[in-house]
């Protein structure tokens, strides 16, 4: 399932119709689909897919679903989106049973909040962890070394050398609301 997003560092959020529009003359493959109604997640999940995209959910930012496991398996079966991202631990284990890439959400706040996660997370068990912030990069590899669970970054990243030193820290991707950051670093990593 890592797969999903192996080839790709930055994850950009999609948010509106246009954001999508714009997605989709990149090159690249996945997004994170949140603070959309649900009336229109089937048309974009379908027209994602129709262009050989993936779409990850984050079910908490999903207007007009119930943030639930009935929510959660109404994503996945009926919607086919391709993950869900969501900081709830029974969304998670609904999510895996389903087969879709399961992503939980770790707050970082205080090092109680970190050590409170990782135990979360080891019960979980999801496919993957996104951190927020992800510029607080210099917590990744304690929590990186007692998950081995492969992470994500999210929130706060403006720049180029944000993604550069959450990369160094052990991130393997990163969720950013910039599209234009996304394709930045995208361009920048193809003439390496």
């Amino acid at each position: 399932m890592f797969n999903l997003i192996q080839r790709q560092i930055c994850i950009p959020v999609i948010p509106t119709m246009k954001r999508l529009e714009q997605f989709l003359m990149t090159d690249l493959s996945t997004c994170l689909l949140q603070d959309i109604h649900i009336s229109l997640l089937a048309d974009i999940i379908n027209t994602l897919h129709k262009h050989e995209r993936k779409a990850l959910v984050h079910i908490d930012m999903i207007n007009g679903v119930a943030s639930d496991e009935y929510g959660t398996e109404y994503v996945c079966q009926k919607l086919k989106a391709d993950g869900v991202i969501s900081s709830k631990s029974k969304i998670i284990e609904t999510t895996k049973r389903n087969k879709k890439i399961a992503i939980q959400r770790m707050f970082l706040i205080d090092s109680k909040s970190v050590d409170r996660g990782v135990d979360m997370l080891l019960r979980s068990k999801p496919d993957m962890v996104e951190v927020m912030p992800a510029i607080a990069y210099r917590i990744i590899p304690y929590i990186k070394d007692r998950l081995n669970i492969p992470i994500i970054g999210g929130g706060l990243l403006k720049t180029k050398a944000d993604i550069d030193n959450g990369l160094k820290a052990g991130c393997v991707a990163f969720t950013v609301s910039d599209l234009n950051l996304c394709k930045e670093v995208c361009k920048s990593r193809r003439t390496l």
